[in-house]
């Protein structure tokens, strides 16, 4: 599943292109989408991409619209602008989903469900497993902020909300209720750094060992990102391009062979039905 370096990685070069073009066209190619779901996008340009936790947020123009004219308009008078509030379009990719910019006249690949047509190319959802969601919603209220791995995780707060919790640690750190973003493997590196065993109930880790989790997430985070993500199955940027940050894993996916820190043996085990590497000789 593509986690925040995935997702942030295709913000920025969605960012690079975006920005003032015309959806000339939306077509859905998937029922499961949504029928209808991109029509009222068509004729807009694009405002801005960000990210928002796991979810990719296209923020789409206002644009202004004449009434028709009415029988009591008189004198060929124009009734008043009336300005509407713009649309977000949002992408989850959730488990196999990824988004391609096709700027040939190449037949679609495989597992397409959604193109969206502008006049430098064209974007692509493709989705073997069809698990991805988009949804067009007139902009409305600011949604809550949500805390946001690469601006730095807060290490006091994280502790004041672990209180006595009993959850792992690990799923603590997963829970994008509290932090929005990390998924399995980014948790499995972070608690890696940080020496911090991913099976430690949430609520018995210290504020040193908080800043610690802190301090490994600001290292972990921002390097996924320079590398494009991380490629270990199916996930490509958004020019179909593998990650490169699986080069710098020190734990995930490499259960049996030897911890680089302090030359143990990296473990695996299911927690709460996730895969979870580790190092039992040095992270306590």
């Amino acid at each position: 599943m593509p986690e925040l370096p995935e997702v942030e990685t295709l913000c920025r070069q969605l960012n690079a292109i975006l920005p003032g073009e015309k959806v000339l066209a939306v077509e859905i190619l998937d029922p499961r989408l949504g029928e209808g779901e991109g029509e009222r996008l068509i004729g807009r340009k694009i405002a801005a991409v960000y990210r928002r936790g796991k979810s990719i947020r296209i923020e789409i123009g206002k644009r202004d619209r004449l009434s028709d004219m009415s029988p009591e308009t008189d004198r060929g008078k124009v009734k008043k602008i009336r300005m509407d509030k713009g649309f977000t379009a949002e992408l989850h990719l959730r488990m196999t989903g990824r988004l391609f910019w096709q700027t040939d006249a190449t037949s679609l690949p495989p597992y397409t469900r959604l193109v969206m047509t502008f006049s430098a190319g064209k974007l692509l959802l493709i989705d073997p497993r069809r698990f991805a969601t988009f949804h067009a919603r007139s902009r409305g209220a600011a949604l809550p902020p949500l805390a946001n791995p690469l601006e730095g995780l807060p290490a006091r707060r994280l502790g004041e909300i672990a209180g006595m919790r009993r959850l792992p640690v690990k799923h603590f750190l997963m829970d994008q209720r509290i932090v929005a973003g990390i998924g399995n493997i980014y948790a499995c590196e972070i608690l890696h750094h940080a020496c911090v065993d991913p099976r430690r109930p949430s609520g018995s880790l210290a504020a040193n060992e908080w800043r610690k989790v802190e301090k490994a997430a600001a290292v972990i985070l921002p390097r996924a990102v320079a590398c494009r993500g991380t490629t270990v199955s199916d996930w490509r940027d958004l020019f179909g391009i593998s990650g490169e940050n699986q080069k710098h894993l020190k734990v995930y996916l490499r259960d049996g062979e030897t911890c680089r820190r302090c030359g143990g043996k990296i473990g695996y085990m299911k927690l709460s039905g996730r895969g979870t590497w580790f190092c039992p000789a040095c992270q306590k």
